[in-house]
């Protein structure tokens, strides 16, 4: 039903499927985006649209803030919902709007929430707003039609990965219609640029190694991380648990219906040492809704955030990052993304197998983990690791750290970013 919603909001039988109609479809939208850059040459200002719905996926703010300091642009962000196709609770739908906007106004962002009150729909920004550029934080269809990439044809389009890449799902992250079509695929590292170049259907045309940009701010040795924890009366040590969202998988990727009440047992039996900072992926309260219902899942996120030596985060991460001692996830962008801070970290191993679940590049940064089958592993590595300080694999993580997410070329990822940009369009081609 889902992908039927989804054929018939975005009118698209053929344009994805058929592949002679998908490979003329890929070379128009091409030459449009030459065209749309062309267009931009000697503007003074480009005007810059970044797409946001949920806050976790917001990757952007060092080079959004590096766009409000360059006379060259005007960043803004446009927040909609979420998804209107997969049948999410409503309810959900609006607190995870809201939340979104509460976010971006904390950040000090410049932004819009299109929707039209009067008309009571979410206005098309194309013709209200005429961005130059626009950042898409999302390759996926579940959105509303006037915000996905076929709208944008005619105007300069970039993606940043909400991701930083470590498993196999290869059409998921290089092969979706969308990864084919926009302008600028913004890459990690070059393990992941010549593994999209092998996979996309356009040859890999559009790639650029930039850096990642969620990243770049671990990268900095100027920046002052805020104190995110909640006070406690003697100084314990800080853990980070992220369960990831896909507790509706047969196959077992996620585990946190294995360990959501262990965690609360960890939190009160060392509730003298450790506190617990509970960091779910932003969908998995919309499934847990499906699975306990809303009035359950509310309730256990409201445990988490009333515990003493607990809490709940359910928006940026990064100074919980910088300010934590270890965390301990099932993740598969935090499997590389953590690594940038070099502290401890365990990884929650479900019923999948992992050579299965990960690419050559993610099981180098998974052998930087300890490894979590069990709860006595879970146990013995808060023990032993976090709190005793026994870290046998620090120097596997130092190792990875240097080969792959230290800085190599004296430009940070939001300086490539913007340098990407600015040549592509001077140049006006690929």
């Amino acid at each position: 039903m889902f992908k039927l919603r989804l054929l018939f909001a975005h009118r698209d039988l053929l344009r994805s499927s058929v592949k002679v109609v998908t490979k003329n479809y890929i070379r128009r939208f091409k030459a449009a985006q030459c065209a749309a850059a062309r267009k931009l040459r000697g503007k003074q200002t480009l005007d810059v649209a970044f797409f946001l719905t949920i806050p976790g996926m917001w990757k952007a703010d060092s080079l959004f803030r590096a766009m409000q300091e360059s006379p060259k642009y005007h960043p803004y962000v446009v927040i909609y919902p979420y998804s209107q196709y997969k049948g999410f609770s409503k309810e959900e739908v609006t607190k995870t709007l809201k939340r979104t906007e509460m976010f971006v106004r904390e950040q000090g962002y410049e932004y819009i929430v299109p929707f039209n009150e009067k008309r009571g729909r979410w206005e098309d920004v194309k013709k209200t707003l005429h961005p130059d550029i626009v950042f898409f934080s999302s390759p996926y269809k579940d959105h509303l039609p006037q915000y996905y990439i076929y709208h944008f044809k005619d105007t300069l389009t970039c993606y940043i990965p909400y991701g930083f890449c470590s498993v196999k799902a290869y059409k998921n992250n290089y092969d979706l219609i969308f990864h084919n079509l926009v302008g600028l695929y913004l890459m990690e590292t070059e393990w992941h640029l010549e593994a999209a170049a092998r996979t996309a259907r356009n040859g890999g045309y559009n790639l650029f190694r930039t850096g990642y940009p969620a990243t770049e701010v671990f990268l900095r040795k100027d920046y002052v991380a805020k104190n995110v924890w909640k006070p406690q009366r003697t100084p314990k040590k800080k853990i980070i648990w992220a369960p990831h969202h896909p507790v509706d998988d047969p196959d077992g990727v996620a585990t946190f219906l294995q360990y959501y009440d262990f965690m609360l047992k960890m939190a009160e039996k060392y509730k003298d040492r450790i506190q617990i900072a509970f960091k779910p992926h932003q969908l998995l309260k919309f499934k847990l809704v499906y699975i306990w219902g809303q009035e359950r899942t509310d309730a256990y996120y409201a445990h988490w955030d009333e515990l003493e030596n607990g809490q709940l985060e359910e928006s940026s991460y990064v100074d919980l990052f910088l300010t934590s001692d270890a965390m301990i996830h099932d993740s598969g962008s935090f499997t590389t993304e953590y690594l940038f801070i070099r502290k401890p970290v365990m990884y929650l191993v479900g019923k999948d197998k992992i050579e299965r679940r990960f690419n050559t590049f993610g099981m180098e940064a998974f052998r930087c983990h300890y490894q979590g089958e069990n709860e006595d592993q879970i146990e013995h590595f808060i023990v032993d690791t976090v709190i005793n300080g026994s870290d046998p694999k620090q120097t596997d993580r130092s190792a990875f750290y240097d080969r792959w997410l230290a800085p190599k070329e004296g430009l940070m990822p939001s300086q490539k970013i913007m340098k990407t940009i600015e040549d592509f369009i001077e140049k006006g081609s690929y």
